[in-house]
């Protein structure tokens, strides 16, 4: 009869150093006499020669078999080869295995070392050594101490990674966690076992930054003009010749200045009495949560229908337990404890981007809490905040921020405003903004970026869990009469452990311009995540932030997709005023698109409250076992 082949192999174990010589045998019989053979994927870093033998030899029942052997020799063992090797035996029936455990002490060795950058720039090196190896980090030849996978050196943090990924293979990373002048250097890795010690060196330089000495944020260079040359002048005869020309073009700027003045006292007096009817609540702090801190503060007064306004008096907010609140240092006026950071306790490291409102920037503060020497935070520079009006409202939004504070809304620090640029400063989040990290874990990442390092794809419970964060950072601000109106995934931060928070203060606009529909020379709308009443009216409320976040559930269960990818702004407009909807992402349960269903009702009241959402999500995340299908 037939039957399914037998195999062993004569050791199961070899140790053996590296560059020796080793002889592994596999043998197999069957009915009828299999295909025997070695799987050498493991060991094609070093020479091999396999060969093959059939005998005659009795069975177990006496009867004589036909037994395949099959030898691997391997000339000059190579330490990637350390691990299991496997023998098959193969016939019609089926396969069997025998594997065998190959241990190669191998002295330490580094075999690749280069810069690169994945969010934070880094020297990636892969390493090979059996057993495992210690290693140490040295810059100008001065070691760096380790501290809990950091590296320690006066203020310039490293992050450090080694991943044993295969038996004797490893990968590492030395993280630049600030990319300023102080890090460059000469940068060697020692790795070291108890068969030996390799080292391995490279010259990292970092662009210098410009900043001066009042901890003033970088002035980009003058897009024309010759440099700035100091010591003293001189007028040459040309320049004499040209002494008529700058008395007229001055006298002609005095003028100018004083019909300007006029303008603006007039253009004052017409904003107080606009003001007198009332201030639009989403005023221009909050709006530099959004990408850039684009588009007019709650849009165009004359255009909007509804615009919600957040209570003004700080004794009617509710107040979160959950974050100390810092009474020694306050705005002159304010009602609110409102954090003052001192300038020279703010430094930058470099620029991420620049809106309507001002540059961001990365940086850093010095004892932001006490156990803190040095905390990254994302500056915020406000250009246009120079006048008295301006910081009026620089100061009272400010007092808004500090009490809307919940786990998942992005944290706000203080205000710096000893002197201009005003600066307002955020927690800074590592994994950068939402849509690009489900991009990046999505099924076309590797297309659209081939060379991209792979990350782990998301699971149901991690989308789960991001969705549940998003509600409960919007149930917050729904609490608190706050209408946000740019929802969206581009819009929320992720940190370490998949915290999401709710606020963006990175990007600018032109990052995401696709997102948004120009009307006229300022406003931008994401009509995309709007309901009807919002395009046709510009009607925004927290039923039509419920609306946005169905569409941020749609954007987290399609792993980042744009919302009506397939359509122009305009389509998306008809198709919306019109009671179309999206369809269905691939692979998302059926419980969560009816979900999606409640956000997208054509009357605001109709639909599902933010607070019961939430309690949903929080309840699928419990039971998601039995209430949800695998999303494949």
């Amino acid at each position: 009869g037939c039957d399914v082949p037998k195999v062993e192999v004569v050791n199961s174990s070899a140790v053996v150093f590296e560059r020796e010589r080793v002889t592994l045998t596999c043998r197999g019989w069957g009915q009828p006499p299999p295909k025997v053979h070695w799987n050498t994927t493991r060991v094609q870093a070093a020479p091999f020669d396999v060969s093959n033998t059939v005998s005659e030899e009795v069975g177990p029942d006496g009867k004589m078999i036909q037994v395949k052997t099959a030898e691997l020799i391997l000339h000059s063992v190579d330490g990637t080869s350390n691990g299991m090797l496997r023998c098959y035996a193969d016939n019609v029936v089926g396969r069997s295995k025998a594997e065998v455990s190959l241990t190669i002490y191998t002295p330490p060795r580094i075999t690749y070392m280069s810069m690169g950058k994945s969010y934070y720039q880094h020297i990636k090196y892969e390493a090979v050594a059996f057993p495992e190896y210690n290693y140490s980090w040295y810059i100008n030849g001065r070691q760096l101490n380790i501290n809990n996978r950091l590296l320690q050196d006066d203020k310039n943090k490293y992050g450090v990674r080694n991943i044993n990924t295969d038996a004797a293979f490893y990968i590492g990373y030395l993280e630049f966690q600030m990319d300023i002048p102080s890090n460059a250097g000469l940068y060697t890795l020692v790795i070291e076992n108890e068969y030996g010690i390799a080292n391995r060196s490279l010259e990292v330089s970092f662009p210098p930054f410009p900043r001066n000495a009042n901890n003033q944020p970088p002035v980009p260079p003058a897009s024309s003009g010759k440099p700035r040359v100091q010591g003293r002048e001189t007028i040459t005869d040309a320049e004499q010749h040209q002494l008529p020309m700058i008395v007229a073009l001055s006298v002609l700027l005095v003028l100018l200045t004083a019909g300007g003045a006029l303008v603006t006292l007039r253009w004052c007096q017409f904003r107080q009495h606009y003001a007198a009817e009332g201030t639009p609540f989403s005023a221009w702090l909050w709006e530099s949560l959004r990408p850039g801190g684009g588009g007019r503060r709650c849009f165009d007064r004359k255009r909007v229908v509804g615009c919600e306004r957040i209570p003004l008096n700080v004794a009617r907010m509710v107040e979160n337990p959950n974050y100390p609140v810092y009474h020694q240092e306050t705005l002159k006026g304010g009602k609110a404890s409102v954090r003052h950071i001192a300038r020279e306790k703010i430094s930058f490291i470099q620029s991420l981007g620049e809106g309507a409102f001002g540059r961001v920037f990365l940086g850093t503060v010095d004892y932001l809490s006490p156990d803190e020497p040095t905390t990254l935070v994302a500056v915020k520079t406000l250009k246009d905040a120079a006048g008295e009006e301006a910081r009026v409202d620089f100061e009272r939004e400010a007092e808004l921020l500090t009490n809307l504070q919940h786990a998942n809304i992005v944290r706000f620090y203080g205000v710096s405003t000893d002197g201009d640029p005003l600066m307002i400063l955020f927690e800074y989040m590592e994994h950068g903004d939402l849509n690009n990290f489900l991009r990046d874990r999505g099924p076309d990442q590797s297309v659209l970026d081939p060379g991209a390092k792979p990350v782990a794809p998301l699971t149901r419970a991690d989308l789960l869990k991001i969705s549940t964060q998003v509600a409960a950072g919007m149930e917050y601000l729904a609490s608190q009469h706050f209408v946000h109106r740019d929802l969206a995934t581009r819009n929320c931060l992720v940190g370490d452990m998949l915290v999401v928070k709710i606020g963006d203060f990175g990007m600018s606009r032109d990052v995401y311009s696709t997102d948004y529909y120009r009307v006229g020379r300022h406003t931008m709308l994401p009509i995309r995540w709007m309901p009807p009443e919002s395009i046709l009216y510009r009607k925004f409320t927290v039923e039509s932030d419920v609306w946005s976040f169905g569409v941020v559930l749609w954007e987290i269960f399609s792993l980042g997709k744009q919302p009506w990818y397939e359509l122009s702004n305009h389509e998306v407009i008809q198709q919306v005023t019109s009671g179309k909807l999206l369809t269905k992402p691939d692979g998302c349960p059926e419980e969560i698109y009816q979900m999606m269903l409640t956000c997208w009702k054509t009357q605001p009241q109709d639909r599902c409250p933010i607070k019961l959402l939430h309690s949903q999500l929080e309840h699928f995340c419990k039971a998601e076992s039995e209430y949800l299908p695998v999303i494949e």
